[in-house]
């Protein structure tokens, strides 16, 4: 295996603890409020990144995947921190093992793993930083990560970039934004310059 293939899982994980460490800081009486993101609780924004840290640990175990998004309410639990601390677990027991190279289901069609893992490895980094902004806090994501997402987004054109369900119209970054910052304004968020 290649170094960039095994790097993409360990990205996969790195975004996964970035996940748990945002989900750590939500203080018990914030679950119900509105997130960042239009419609959706704090809650709800937990329960779709879970879904997604659930299909990137599916895919590396080579298990059955669902054909849609996450849904929140698909995802939501007692203890979402505890939820996602034993989906890491899991993904640090399959990393090793994992056919990097193998054929998996992604949105793209079957591709090899290290591209299936693109997507929701980009979406659990995105919404860290979303839960974080939803509770006031503004993160810069770790270079790797920054850049995967901002690689995933430059791949997707623009019609299918915006499409229902997907990222909301571009929103200007404030001058001396971070770079984070300047791609979640790209991707619909409000963000301050931090």
């Amino acid at each position: 295996m290649n170094d960039a293939a095994a790097g993409i899982g360990i990205m996969a994980a790195e975004a996964l603890d970035l996940l748990i460490d945002a989900v750590d800081q939500i203080p018990p009486d914030s679950w119900g409020q509105p997130s960042n993101l239009e419609g959706w609780s704090v809650r709800d924004l937990v329960g779709h990144a879970t879904g997604s840290a659930a299909k990137i640990v599916t895919l590396v175990e080579d298990g059955e995947l669902w054909d849609r998004p996450s849904q929140p309410a698909d995802w939501v639990c007692e203890d979402p921190a505890a939820r996602l601390r034993e989906l890491a677990a899991r993904l640090q027991g399959a990393l090793p093992g994992a056919d990097m190279h193998a054929m998996r289901p992604s949105p793209q069609g079957e591709v090899p793993l290290h591209r299936a893992l693109t997507y929701p490895a980009s979406d659990l980094a995105m919404h860290s930083w979303d839960v974080h902004a939803s509770q006031g806090r503004l993160i810069e994501l770790p270079d790797d990560l920054l850049a995967l997402c901002r690689g995933l987004v430059e791949s997707v054109p623009e019609n299918l970039l915006r499409r229902p369900g997907g990222f909301g119209p571009a929103r200007p970054a404030p001058e001396g934004a971070t770079p984070t910052a300047r791609l979640m304004a790209y991707l619909g968020r409000s963000v301050s310059a931090g």
